[in-house]
């Protein structure tokens, strides 16, 4: 079978006889004018001749595998871009919640006793005083080992990751129980350890306050009342400490956005709080109208109001 030639047109210029490899490595165009070798031929598009489709066919090909190998690469290249992006975002989210909880420095709070003044005042004729002083047995020993091994994991000097990891723990585990009908009950804190974290409102402020005493901290427990309602809740006295940042953002996911809340008192101590109502440490306070503040190293009470 003989081998089809073609002539095509060059400028003003003819080529040729040409076999299909040769116009395969001239890399002719579909719009390029080729005849058939022969008298009778005319002068066509390549485009328009069958046999020679399949040179722009691979042509094609090569166009669409190049554009998709280019595709493959931006593609590529994105996904590094958002990968590394991605990576410098979670290094730094985990350099955040590495960095070290702030270490806590305060004074222990001091308070004037004037023995007259003292005897009258309601808040130690009630009994409550004697009875939480008793039942904040920090010194204990189930107390103790139960709070330095929850602090052991912001282990170091006294400071707001150990405060938050006792608060975590006493406020994941806690299950609500009620004292007995016309019966309040403040029960010793080693007992609440024992029991399984069972207990009512004053049953969590005194396991706060013991805990945090055992570890060296100062913290101090109140009642509050808001007409017919009433409620414990403990506060640790912070000094000046700056916590807000830290706290914020270890409890990013229940921080409120309102501020980390405490109350000061007249040496500018900061006092955080820790009500479990509040979710996590130094959120909003119980709204109550006035109440009473217990501090269990100083055997001492006084009142407050909102």
């Amino acid at each position: 079978m003989t081998m089809k030639k073609y002539f095509i047109k060059d400028g003003y210029s003819e080529k040729g006889p040409l076999s299909i490899e040769d116009l395969k490595k001239l890399k002719i165009t579909k719009t390029t004018f080729v005849k058939e070798a022969g008298d009778d031929c005319e002068w066509v598009q390549a485009s328009s001749l069958i046999e020679l489709k399949q040179l722009f066919k691979s042509k094609s090909r090569k166009i669409v595998l190049i554009f998709l190998l280019f595709i493959v690469v931006v593609f590529t290249i994105i996904t590094i871009v958002v990968d590394y992006e991605k990576s410098q975002n979670e290094a730094i989210i985990e350099i955040e919640n590495n960095t070290p909880p702030p270490t806590i420095k305060f004074v222990v709070s001091e308070h004037k006793k004037k023995i007259l003044q003292e005897l009258f005042k309601d808040c130690n004729l009630s009994g409550n005083k004697k009875q939480l002083i008793d039942a904040c047995d920090y010194t204990n020993s189930i107390v103790r080992n139960e709070a330095v091994s929850i602090a052991g994991k912001d282990e170091g000097e006294y400071n707001i990751g150990q405060i938050c990891d006792i608060f975590d723990y006493c406020y994941n585990n806690w299950k609500y129980v009620n004292d007995p009908k016309e019966k309040e009950i403040f029960e010793y804190a080693s007992n609440t350890i024992s029991n399984g974290l069972n207990g009512d409102c004053d049953d969590f402020a005194v396991l706060m306050c013991s805990m945090i005493l055992s570890i060296g901290g100062e913290a101090r427990i109140n009642f509050a009342y808001q007409k017919d309602q009433g409620h414990a809740f403990t506060e640790v006295n912070i000094g000046e400490t700056k916590v807000d940042d830290y706290i914020s953002n270890r409890y990013k996911n229940v921080y409120n956005s309102t501020g980390i809340w405490s109350r000061v008192d007249k040496d500018e101590n900061h006092w955080l709080n820790l009500d479990w109502f509040a979710k996590y440490p130094g959120g909003d306070y119980f709204d109550y109208e006035n109440g009473t503040s217990y501090y269990i190293i100083q055997h001492y009470c006084n009142d407050f109001t909102k």
